[in-house]
């Protein structure tokens, strides 16, 4: 949520803010015609309860009058309320200074890490791999499930299981604080995070029917929910995190992109890193929990490239936005495999998280980025390692995870 004093104070910023992000400005317009009629509401009901504390007991009339004039006055008070949150949780979070205004065909590519491998045979995609190192089974994912439900088997289910150890390993090292997070939450979680809850447009969300009850895109929900209506004390700042869960979307309107392998899926795993901090020290978190992500790629020995999200790339709650892309060798592409935001004090707002400092509250930043989001992982490995026969050479990083050098095909 943005701080309706901000709004107030530079409009004309926000509204240029929100059309960057390719919302509707309008909502600026909307919000503030709402916000001036519930304060003078607000006033008006403050002055009626003034005046009928001050009257005497032989005022019976007028105190009559003023009760049917004050309940009046009340029951619009709360329907503004009820406008008035509505469109604040519609106003993104406004871009960083620095961050690029353009769509997402303007992302800025920042720099290129690793070269491509050249390789002196016919390249495989990840999911030939799969069936040849019978390891991803796609067709019994969707019989018992759907299309973007799938099975990690054998080597595969260990190659995830040592990645898991190796991200967890790395990050307790640099202080965060491993947790396995619910699947699911409630709707203000959700919702506070900034994320499209049960609406028909931008739907990515399962809902848990007859519950207050959503699966989560992400640990970020979780990991960020926990501290919901909490005051941290400075000296336990910052606090950082780092979840694994099971994530769900529902991918509406991807239809025919991604569809073969596990790319785009409905079910998936990851781990997610969360930040809390103070806002003067936000910055320079979110550039170290890139630095984190780079880290783990080049230890990984993956080519990629990072990208700076433009304004109409970075959605509603970051306020700037990186990405990864690694380079998939079947694709002859780089495609995405983490991202890291700053949403500064935007999901602190919506969810009530302080800090405590100078004898008052005020609202703290949160940051989040993608340690490994394991399926894409495995894609990212399976077409960077493999061999001419089908099977696939383990990163060697991880070979003390899983106790082998390589994937072999099946005879």
């Amino acid at each position: 949520m943005v701080d309706i004093q901000l709004i107030r104070n530079n409009t004309d910023e926000v509204r240029g803010a929100v059309k960057a992000k390719g919302f509707d400005s309008g909502l600026v317009d909307e919000l503030l015609l709402v916000d001036e009629n519930r304060r003078k509401v607000i006033r008006n009901v403050e002055e009626q309860r003034a005046k009928r504390r001050g009257l005497g007991k032989d005022d019976l009339r007028e105190a009559k009058e003023l009760k049917k004039d004050l309940k009046q006055a009340e029951t619009e008070l709360r329907e503004l309320d009820l406008k008035f949150e509505g469109l604040m949780m519609k106003i993104p979070n406004p871009s960083a200074a620095d961050v690029k205004v353009g769509t997402p065909e303007e992302n800025e590519v920042l720099r290129k890490v690793g070269e491509p491998r050249q390789f002196s045979f016919p390249v495989r995609d990840h999911l030939e791999i799969g069936k040849l190192t019978d390891t991803i089974d796609m067709e019994r994912g969707a019989k018992v499930a759907q299309s973007g439900f799938y099975y990690i088997k054998g080597e595969a289910a260990l190659l995830e299981l040592a990645m898991i150890q190796y991200a967890f390993a790395k990050m307790a090292q640099k202080g965060f604080v491993p947790m396995i997070t619910p699947n699911a939450v409630k709707e203000k979680s959700l919702v506070g995070c900034g994320f499209q809850a049960r609406s028909d447009k931008e739907r990515q969300i399962y809902h848990v029917e007859g519950e207050d009850l959503d699966l989560i895109a992400t640990a970020e929900i979780t990991l960020v929910g926990q501290h919901m209506d909490e005051v941290i004390n400075t000296k336990d700042l910052p606090k950082k995190y780092v979840g694994f869960s099971y994530c769900y979307r529902t991918e509406a309107g991807s239809y025919g992109k991604d569809v073969r392998g596990i790319i785009r899926v409905h079910e998936f795993r990851k781990i997610e890193m969360v930040v809390f901090c103070l806002p003067e020290e936000s910055d320079a978190i979110h550039e170290q929990l890139l630095a984190i992500e780079e880290e783990i790629w080049q230890e990984l020995k993956i080519p990629y490239q990072v990208v700076k999200m433009a304004t109409g790339d970075l959605g509603n709650a970051a306020s700037r936005k990186y990405d990864i892309e690694a380079w998939m060798p079947s694709q002859n592409k780089y495609r995405e495999v983490t991202s890291t935001s700053n949403t500064t004090d935007f999901q602190a707002r919506r969810l009530n998280i302080k800090v405590r400092r100078k004898d008052k509250n005020e609202y703290l930043h949160t940051l989040n980025g993608t340690v490994l989001a394991l399926g894409r992982a495995i894609v990212a490995i399976y077409e960077n390692y493999q061999k001419e026969d089908g099977s696939v050479e383990i990163p060697e990083v991880l070979h003390k995870f899983i106790g082998k050098e390589i994937i072999e095909t099946k005879k």
